[in-house]
């Protein structure tokens, strides 16, 4: 019987041997290299021997729970064992359209970003994920509302959205709600007639609306708009049109609107101080940028970026492992934002290419900093060359011996000779 067998280890097809209950009594190399959990798939290879006609003598289709679509042949065997079996000859067809279909869906951002949301530096999956869906709502004249804390990027990705839309040739404009009094933010948005209040121009004015006309307005800070202007934004969402402040007329305008807020929406629509309606018809693309605290490890990423924002000799300037331990320590409340006024400061404060943890600025090191931090704070190289560079050197062996399991690894981390190292031990108080 094994002799007959091996016969099947040779075929360039998947071969088993099933009896009438459907266990698997024998699999060539080929199908366990085709199907190689079928041991632990009994269930599904019951449910497909049950799709298989008793009296079947034509090739049988069968789609895989994961999307494999197989073709089955099934031939009725009586030189192998006493009992009725069956051989079963697969031909692996790959994926149909179906499962392709299934794999796209777990990988739904397969594109390149562009160039414009590629300068939003970080390669964290959450904040990728924002940048993707951006790049997919850029395509649309669809509503986008970005979410985010202050200082996370929302206004770069509103302009990156704009420069890479149907609408870049036309007009971006910025429209800060907060910094808008309560009284004023209609006039603001819709314009106003002439005689429309107290101290209105004679003339009357256009509003924020009718110079974004064919391109795009931005509303950032969304949630601290009026609730009475809240139901004109809703009337031009809904119709394309809204009346300026003491005016009946209607004004029809083709704007594409892009908002942002650093409120939780839903808490003000459940304080009433948001209206829901409007709040479904701003986030048909909603965008969520995450804060710098929950994607520290693009902090290198960023300190690197600004660098190569900076002028002259301060582009080649490069942060100390253990300067960029202490702003991976930092929760950073400000953001990206707050990163890089830390790096412009840090860059003009040090006196050599290496930064140092001194060139910080001193509210990175809290009461709640870590030890790394405190001794850091302690080490006072003054403002002379010689002292940095003693400061820096000591740094540099410091975190050598606290990374390396021994001393002898400390030493080839360090490229030093083993003499010099012992010096300076001795020298820096570190043995």
């Amino acid at each position: 019987m094994d002799r007959f067998l091996q016969f099947f280890n040779y075929a360039s097809d998947a071969v088993a041997l099933i009896n009438t209950k459907g266990d698997l009594l024998y699999r060539n190399e080929k199908f366990s290299q085709t199907f190689p959990d079928a041991e632990n798939s009994w269930k599904i290879w019951q449910k497909i021997w049950e799709r298989i006609p008793q009296k079947a003598h034509y090739p049988i289709s069968i789609t895989l729970p994961e999307g494999r679509e197989i073709i089955v042949y099934k031939v009725y065997n009586k030189a192998v064992g006493k009992n009725p079996n069956y051989f079963l000859l697969i031909k692996d067809q790959g994926q149909n359209e179906e499962g392709m279909a299934a794999d796209k869906e777990e990988d739904p951002f397969p594109d390149e970003l562009e160039p414009e949301f590629r300068a939003l530096v970080g390669e964290d999956p959450h904040f990728r994920r924002a940048l993707f869906i951006a790049q997919r709502a850029a395509k649309s004249d669809l509503p986008v509302l970005i979410m985010g804390e202050s200082g996370t990027g929302k206004e770069i990705l509103a302009r990156a959205i704009h420069r890479t839309s149907r609408r870049c040739d036309k007009e971006l404009v910025d429209v800060n709600c907060a910094a808008i009094p309560d009284s004023l933010i209609e006039s603001e948005l819709f314009g106003y007639e002439r005689g429309a209040f107290t101290g209105a121009r004679k003339e009357g004015r256009i509003g924020y609306f009718d110079l974004a006309h064919g391109g795009t307005i931005f509303l950032d800070e969304i949630g601290d708009a009026s609730l009475q202007a809240q139901s004109k934004l809703l009337r031009v969402l809904e119709d394309g049109c809204f009346k300026r402040v003491g005016g009946n007329k209607n004004v029809t305008v083709d704007v594409r609107i892009i908002s942002a807020t650093n409120q939780d929406l839903r808490k003000l629509i459940a304080e009433k101080t948001f209206r829901e309606d409007l709040y479904y018809r701003l986030n048909t693309f909603t965008i969520e940028l995450p804060p710098l605290r929950e994607r520290k490890g693009d902090i290198p990423l960023l300190v690197e970026h600004f660098l190569a924002q900076c002028e002259g000799d301060q582009k080649r300037m490069r942060f100390l492992p253990s300067t960029m331990e202490i702003l991976l320590a930092y929760d950073w409340p400000g953001n990206v934002r707050e990163l890089k006024g830390v790096v412009n400061y840090a860059v003009n404060m040090s006196p050599s290419r290496l930064v140092t943890p001194q060139a910080l600025p001193r509210f990175l090191f809290s009461p709640t900093s870590t030890p790394h931090q405190q001794e850091s704070k302690e080490i006072t190289g003054g403002d002379s060359l010689p002292g940095v560079l003693r400061e820096v050197e000591r740094a540099l062996i410091k975190e050598a011996l606290e990374r390396s399991p021994n001393k002898s690894a400390a030493i080839r981390r360090l490229g030093i000779s083993r003499r010099t190292f012992y010096q300076k031990l001795k020298e820096y108080h570190l043995e």
